[in-house]
């Protein structure tokens, strides 16, 4: 099997604009605050994260997270005394449920949702990522992600690479992020980067990185551009969904541009071997445990990995997109 080369993308939905503000012109942002939601998914901490941006004009919050955790977000909400009905927007990097899962509630609530063109119907009729996600879970679909409802088609908004949206007081800029999915949006403010999981999965305080390459769109050429591009940006802060605050960008990415490089080619490894679909996430799973034990990941943490990036959908991932990759014989 040869695995080199580069997929296309697919082609771009029309899904219409929204544009929040006509305004390209660079601004300064003024002072904000950021704060860290942790919804404590499944009962863990440091698994999931929304972003509270609050600015001289008002509030956004970015992710929702799934719908099983959206108690735990309004109760934090309402412990700062806010009123979702009034954030100025609800912003999601993409539609996979941990990210975007209770955003038709903020919809039904009248806050506009911001998405990626691609994603914006998904969240209007989310039958489809529904239907695909029960297949990847089974009988913990319902535990874990809750139920996922539509959201008001008048409120869920597209917003494309490069806009600058002018909420809250803030100037937010939307940036084209494929690798992870072709309808990941990463959303800067300032010096600040809120990656969603275009750099990866991190726990606080730790070194070992988890390749965030959950199928069917995972693309290993488009996830280094946009490592590289996001390198280029020289942002003083990185937010990932998975978790919290990075303060190291440079050797962040770098570690994570690494990281994505061995993980694909041990599975173009093995395939090439002719190793199967069952032997292959068995292998890539001892794979990932050695590269975390290796770097002094303690042993209950790799429990949160793999609640929120699971080894045996990440070696799907990269499979099928080698896989895709010589069916085009590339």
């Amino acid at each position: 099997m040869g695995c080199r080369g580069n997929l296309p993308g697919a082609g771009e939905e029309s899904t219409p604009q929204f544009s929040l503000d006509s305004d390209r012109m660079t601004r300064q942002p003024p002072v904000m605050e950021i704060e860290t939601i942790d919804l404590r998914f499944q009962g863990r901490v440091h698994a999931i994260a929304a972003y509270l941006v609050s600015g001289p004009g008002g509030r956004v919050l970015i992710e929702t997270g799934p719908e099983s955790t959206r108690e735990i977000l309004l109760g934090e909400l309402a412990q700062r005394s806010i009123d979702p009905d009034r954030l100025d927007a609800v912003l999601v990097t993409h539609i996979h449920l941990d990210h975007s899962g209770a955003a038709w509630w903020f919809a039904s609530r009248g806050v506009p949702v911001l998405v990626h063109p691609r994603g914006a119907k998904h969240l209007v009729d989310p039958g489809r990522l529904v239907e695909s996600a029960r297949m990847v879970y089974g009988d913990r679909f319902d535990d874990l992600w809750g139920e996922t409802r539509s959201a008001p088609e008048e409120n869920v908004r597209a917003v494309r690479d490069g806009e600058r949206l002018d909420l809250g007081g803030l100037t937010i800029e939307v940036i084209e992020s494929p690798g992870h999915a072709f309808h990941h949006h990463c959303f800067r403010i300032g010096d600040a980067l809120f990656a969603g999981d275009a750099v990866g999965v991190r726990l606080p305080g730790e070194d070992y990185l988890s390749v965030t390459s959950a199928p069917p769109q995972f693309h290993r050429k488009e996830t280094l551009a946009t490592l590289d591009a996001i390198e280029r940006l020289q942002v003083k802060t990185l937010y990932p969904t998975h978790f919290g605050e990075v303060d190291d960008p440079a050797s962040h990415l770098a570690a994570y541009s690494e990281a994505v490089e061995v993980s694909t080619e041990f599975v173009c490894d093995r395939l090439a071997e002719g190793m199967d679909e069952g032997s292959l996430r068995v292998a890539y799973q001892a794979f990932q445990l050695e590269r975390a034990f290796r770097s002094g990941l303690p042993r209950d943490l790799w429990e949160t990995f793999t609640l929120v990036n699971g080894t045996d959908m990440c070696a799907d991932g990269i499979r099928l997109y080698w896989e895709r990759l010589e069916r085009e014989g590339q």
